[in-house]
């Protein structure tokens, strides 16, 4: 017979709970039991009696485990005492145990002294050690793909990670190519997002090198090729006690003949992805509504009016309000079937999205412009719209209230009486030169002004002169700051030039790309806030309404200024 005394392995971190096993092998059930006294723990739990039996040199052995859970609260060497058990006539005792208690700190220093310990491992090169496979065991990707099978318009999302335990500097060289998706970065490189991983019994830094949603256009069996990546790995020639490091970058590999770190040599190596497929299906045929338009996800949808009071002429708003979760970038505008006697116009589209999410989360806004030169009482009609839930596996169609507006007799005044429309066209050209020369004498002084200041320097250089790197916010404003008093349309007017002035400044947006949609791709690729990029496309969407409306008094135009001011040096410090 043999009566044991097992404590949970290593040093225990003070007051965490840790257990102490008192083992009697080939026992009978009715030998006593006799626990210690635990003095200088605090007691958790027990004794917890198992009986079992394990097979032993002489055929199966009864057991009894008793098992008593403890706290240490004060870090120190402590005795574990034996316990007693009374077999037959004699009474037998287990042996004493030593157990270490350490401090919170001491066991975090410890644990990070074993994990650089383990990974200095696999940075030392031994002699006659083939490195290539050294690196294939600790330096690889992987690509994580939530579904593999999806409907059209259903997300699935892509995950490519690196693994190493290697000191190593890795470029992408290659992104795969996500052919018939739209696809949604997630994470980037930029975002800096690691973590530790352990895969057989071993610990490796994981870096998310990119996380996208691929969001299916179509139905068809779709290929997702390799992500390719190269790498330059330095191992030690001797025993180091620093913790292994990986540098990721994509395009900006370092030359060939960097130099090499003293005592280390360093090998280059190529690694992939495994390339996958995606099946995507098309939504069921059977209930689909006659009005689906591809819709996938669970929404919910409603309407609004700006105004439900409007006079002849005077423009108003409706705007069609589409939440919930989907594939929000592939929803297209609903159609309204406007009243007889209003005038409806394209929407104008506005996003409030979540893309960390899959399916992202949100909204996305349809709004309407309309007008009507008949009074009378109308009704917006309900706007009904149909999705596909791939949860539910069934369609479900949902719809709007109708709104109700009255168009008075009374016309919308333009600020412009009829008969002076000469008068007002020759006042808005005046207007048109003054900005045109404004501009000119802005820009005119900056170059002056670095001329001189070239002319004075010590060591003159022909360096060639950026103007869009040096006009400030303010001057950019300053034409709109000139003609803040001047009628709405032309205010409105300089204001967006000014704006449009700015982004072409900072993201190159010219001619085609000079719209709100690109605007928003731009600021979201520059990690600009999301608070900044709602107000400036609102300032941008009051601009437009003063320019092509004869809507008056949309804002205080001073109080406009300072908030474009404020949101564009907010906007230019997260760029630089």
């Amino acid at each position: 017979m043999t009566f044991q005394t097992i404590v949970t392995k290593g040093p225990v971190e003070a007051g965490e709970s840790f257990q102490v096993q008192y083992i009697l092998e080939d026992t009978d059930e009715d030998n006593e039991f006799f626990a210690p006294d635990f003095k200088g723990f605090r007691f958790v739990s027990g004794p917890n009696i198992y009986s079992g039996s394990a097979l032993g040199p002489g055929g199966p052995k009864k057991l009894k485990n008793i098992v008593f859970t403890l706290v240490a609260n004060v870090p120190g060497k402590f005795i574990i005492p034996g316990a007693s058990a009374r077999v037959g006539n004699s009474l037998i005792k287990s042996r004493n145990v030593l157990l270490e208690v350490i401090s919170k700190p001491e066991a975090h220093s410890r644990k990070q002294k074993t994990e650089i310990q383990e990974t200095n491992e696999d940075k030392f090169l031994s002699p006659g050690e083939d490195p290539y496979t050294k690196i294939r065991r600790n330096l690889f990707m992987k690509v994580l793909v939530d579904k593999r099978i999806c409907f059209v318009g259903e997300p699935v999302t892509a995950t490519f990670k690196l693994y190493s335990r290697l000191d190593s500097k890795s470029d992408i060289v290659k992104n795969p190519g996500f052919y018939g998706f739209t696809v949604q970065d997630m994470i980037n490189l930029d975002n800096k997002i690691s973590g530790i991983e352990t895969i057989n019994g071993k610990k490796f830094d994981v870096h998310i090198v990119r996380k996208v949603q691929l969001y299916p256009l179509q139905a068809g069996i779709f290929h997702i090729d390799a992500m390719e990546v190269h790498n330059k790995i330095r191992f030690s020639k001797s025993a180091v006690s620093k913790k292994a490091e990986q540098e990721i970058a994509e395009g900006v590999f370092p030359d060939k003949n960097d130099d090499t770190e003293k005592n280390t040599t360093e090998f280059e190596n190529d690694m992939t992805t495994e390339p996958f497929a995606v099946t995507v299906k098309p939504t069921p045929h059977a209930n689909k509504p006659v009005d689906y338009n591809g819709a996938i996800g669970s929404f919910r949808i409603e309407a609004l009016a700006s105004k439900n009071e409007l006079a002849k002429n005077e423009e108003g708003e409706f705007v069609i309000v589409v939440k919930g979760r989907g594939n929000f970038t592939q929803l297209s505008a609903p159609v309204i079937k406007w009243p007889a006697g209003i005038e409806g116009f394209d929407p104008t589209v506005r996003d409030y999205l979540d893309y960390s999410q899959s399916p992202m989360k949100g909204k996305r806004e349809f709004r309407f412009r309309y007008v009507s030169t008949k009074p009378g009482n109308y009704v917006l009609p309900s706007v009904v719209f149909s999705f596909f839930n791939p949860d539910s596996n069934n369609y479900k169609t949902i719809a709007t209230q109708t709104l109700n507006i009255s168009i008075s007799q009374g016309e919308k005044k333009t600020g412009v009486i009829a008969t002076d429309i000469k008068k007002a066209t020759k006042h808005s050209n005046q207007w048109k030169w003054w900005i045109a020369g404004i501009i000119a004498l802005i820009i005119l002084s900056i170059l002056v002004f670095w001329v001189r200041k070239s002319k004075k320097s010590i060591k003159p250089e022909p360096v060639p002169v950026r103007i869009s790197a040096v006009i400030s916010v303010a001057s950019i404003l300053q034409p709109a700051n000139i003609f803040w008093n001047a009628d709405d349309k032309t205010f409105y007017s300089v204001l967006r030039n000014c704006i449009w002035t700015f982004f072409t400044q900072q993201f190159g947006l010219t001619g085609s790309k000079m719209n709100k949609t690109s605007l928003g791709e731009g600021m979201q690729k520059k990690n600009i806030d999301e608070k900044s990029q709602i107000t400036i496309l609102e300032i941008l969407d009051q601009c437009e309404t003063g320019v092509f409306t004869s809507a008056e008094g949309i804002a205080d135009k001073k109080r406009l200024l300072e908030k474009t001011k404020d949101v564009l040096v907010k906007i230019r410090g997260q760029l630089h």
